[in-house]
């Protein structure tokens, strides 16, 4: 508190001492009784709210009797603060905190939204809140393990026999034979595009398998005619001869390519060769450079 200075005749001083010390004393004396907002007969409301976090008070402003409204509690609030200053203002908010302060005093309390969730139309998705996530417990069942096992593949029912399967198996070249010719008949008689594409796709498909069927039985009769071969030589005493990888390949090639010649078209799949040949050489080519 900062003190008044007067100015007096220096006869007076010890007047002016004196009158400056009382006027303090009755300042010192308003402060402490301005700054005790908490006293019940001056402020109840705000004191039961400081006290006890609630208003409870009997008496009413408005009415008499112990009951009173909320907007009636809040008036009562209201003119209990107009009586008090910014400086006491600042120490009832201190006091109290500043989060019950704007709650209580002040009523700035946020009202929860409660969103629902219900469907307008029971075909849509239902609309489910990203911040309370539910998450349903899995329910243990204990099913008893089904042991399922295919006798093809599996070692308890013997050893697989690639020769013996396609031995016992070979009837199913003839069906895929006579399936071809049937679907080459309804396919003359189709009419419907996409049926059409279809038939063709299973009339290509069966002729490839047929195909390669084929070059695998040609390389196990070879494989059967140098195994008999080696044989013969080992009967005979001679040094038996296996043949390198390179040397089977250029046997292969030499007889793919009687094979086109006998049938016409060896033209055709050199032209063929020479076409990817060249594409395959302009890849690894430099760009010109302009």
């Amino acid at each position: 508190m900062s003190k008044k200075i007067r100015f007096e005749p220096a006869g007076d001083i010890s007047e002016s001492e004196d009158i400056e010390e009382e006027e303090d004393e009755q300042e010192s004396e308003m402060v402490e009784s301005g700054s005790d907002i908490s006293d019940d007969e001056k402020l109840p409301v705000l004191s039961s709210i400081i006290k006890k976090g609630k208003v409870d008070v009997k008496e009413s402003y408005d009415q008499q009797g112990p009951s009173r409204s909320e907007e009636q509690e809040k008036q009562a609030i209201r003119q209990e603060l107009s009586q008090l200053s910014f400086e006491e203002l600042q120490k009832l908010k201190e006091k109290m905190g500043s989060k019950k302060f704007n709650q209580t005093v002040i009523g700035s309390k946020r009202k929860e939204v409660v969103k629902d969730f219900k469907r307008a139309n029971a075909n849509r998705p239902r609309e489910m809140s990203s911040k309370n996530r539910r998450i349903k417990g899995k329910v243990a069942i204990q099913v008893p393990k089904v042991f399922r096992n295919d006798p093809r593949f599996d070692n308890l029912c013997g050893e697989f026999h690639e020769q013996k399967f396609h031995k016992n198996y070979d009837f199913v070249n003839k069906i895929k034979e006579e399936e071809i010719v049937k679907l080459k008949d309804e396919l003359k008689e189709e009419t419907i595009p996409r049926k059409i594409d279809k038939i063709k796709y299973l009339i290509q498909r069966m002729e490839n398998q047929l195909r390669e069927e084929k070059k695998r039985k040609v390389e196990e009769e070879k494989k059967k005619e140098e195994k008999q071969l080696t044989i013969d030589a080992l009967n005979q005493g001679k040094m038996p001869y296996f043949a390198t990888k390179s040397v089977r390949h250029q046997d292969n090639m030499k007889e793919k390519f009687d094979n086109l010649k006998k049938d016409g078209r060896l033209d055709q799949y050199m032209a063929k060769k020479r076409k990817h040949n060249a594409q395959r050489d302009r890849k690894s080519m430099p760009a010109k450079e302009f």
